[in-house]
């Protein structure tokens, strides 16, 4: 009974130590921030991991969201793919669209811009040049909050390489490390009180 209590207790520490890891490496933030244009209030969750059931490296597209009280009934997901030019990946990734399949009723959603592409930063260590692609895509609000309280959320991410499908409910990944569902819930908690 001890040695149950003792290892449940263990994987709520691991849990929770990823979680922490990944604050600080910047994924899954939530933040808060008044517009200077129009003063409406802006809420931005970072990008963050995503479980593909079908990868046994997992992916490295990640997902975050953002809302503003300027259009409150529209969310934007931000489609996100971290690379670097030596890792034998494709540096850039177009990302132009995703398909919502919320526990049986499947939506499409197109990018209505390019994707930025970004050579954030050099490591002169390893002369490796880290690269990055982000697009958002406008979405429903209530399809985010279907998203997050489904039984069952699957996602097609469409990309300049094809499709990748995505277990949006899986709260982690093999190993414990929370995926994006977990920081959109608490990024929901904090538009809802705005809303």
């Amino acid at each position: 009974m001890i040695r149950k209590i003792f290892f449940a207790s263990a994987i709520v520490v691991a849990i929770s130590g990823c979680t922490a890891m990944d604050k600080l490496a910047g994924m899954g933030v939530v933040s808060q921030q008044t517009s200077t244009f129009d003063n409406s209030t802006v809420i931005e969750v970072s990008p963050n991991s995503l479980y593909d059931p079908n990868s046994t490296w997992g992916t490295p597209l990640q997902l975050g969201a953002i809302w503003s009280s300027a259009y409150p009934e529209e969310a934007g997901l931000i489609l996100s793919y971290n690379s670097n030019v030596s890792s034998g990946n494709a540096a850039y990734l177009g990302l132009t669209g995703i398909d919502i399949n919320v526990d049986g009723k499947i939506s499409s959603y197109k990018a209505q811009q390019q994707t930025n592409l970004s050579s954030s930063s050099y490591n002169s260590v390893s002369k490796t040049i880290y690269t990055s692609s982000k697009n958002t895509i406008v979405i429903p609000y209530k399809l985010l909050e279907s998203m997050v309280s489904a039984k069952n959320c699957r996602i097609r991410i469409h990309t300049s390489q094809g499709n990748q499908d995505i277990d949006f409910s899986a709260q982690s990944i093999p190993g414990g490390k929370a995926t994006a569902i977990v920081s959109i819930k608490e990024f929901l908690a904090k538009v809802e009180r705005f809303k």
